[in-house]
């Protein structure tokens, strides 16, 4: 075990939160406190006060803290496609982008690619998810389980990027919703990495 002694006079000097992103988590469906899991005979071993396990077993019904930052940044970029203010509800923002015929397109290894299925299916709007062939069924069965159309890339996951890359540029109404950053595409994957772990309530 690593004990850091200068985490007791630690402060954080980033940018304070965004009150609206944990308001709009609590809208969600299945919204809950996350728990944190007691593990006292660890803390016995290492001589501590206590030790806690922060469980992200069931962020929004999903085994990942990836809807998180997911949920927030298709939020935001559906939105502003159609012009809507950040106070929409889920329906009317639904509404929006329906009539907008709005798509999401993104690629996956996995959880990602699962909580942006969640989102859609709460929009009911379509979702392509590719995914690189060596994953397995069983995780493919998951996001598919969401609505998700499912596209197995015959390659690794970097093809997959490359052919979501090109199913999004293939259709104004197309939004690419990645978790991966590159030249000229960092606004989403910024949002989801800033938020992916604020709202631990």
């Amino acid at each position: 075990m690593f004990c850091n002694p200068s985490a007791s006079s630690w402060k954080y000097k980033g940018p304070l939160p965004n009150p609206a992103v944990s308001e709009f988590h609590r809208r969600l469906p299945d919204h809950n406190i996350t728990p944190l899991i007691p593990l006292p005979a660890l803390a016995k071993e290492f001589g501590l006060g206590h030790v806690f396990v922060k469980d992200e077993s069931n962020r929004f019904g999903l085994p990942a803290f990836k809807i998180l930052g997911a949920s927030w940044a298709i939020f935001k970029i559906i939105a502003t496609r159609c012009g809507e203010p950040p106070e929409s509800t889920l329906e009317k923002l639904g509404r929006a982008a329906r009539a907008a015929n709005i798509q999401l397109i993104t690629c996956t290894e996995g959880n990602w690619g699962r909580a942006v299925s969640r989102m859609a299916k709460y929009f009911e709007i379509p979702v392509t998810v590719y995914v690189p062939k060596p994953m397995d069924r069983a995780t493919q069965d998951k996001i598919a389980s969401e609505g998700a159309k499912v596209v197995v890339v015959d390659g690794d996951y970097d093809k997959s990027i490359e052919m979501a890359r090109k199913e999004a540029e293939s259709d104004n109404n197309n939004i690419l919703v990645m978790d991966t950053s590159w030249a000229g595409y960092e606004e989403i994957p910024q949002v989801t990495t800033s938020q992916s772990h604020e709202d631990t309530r």
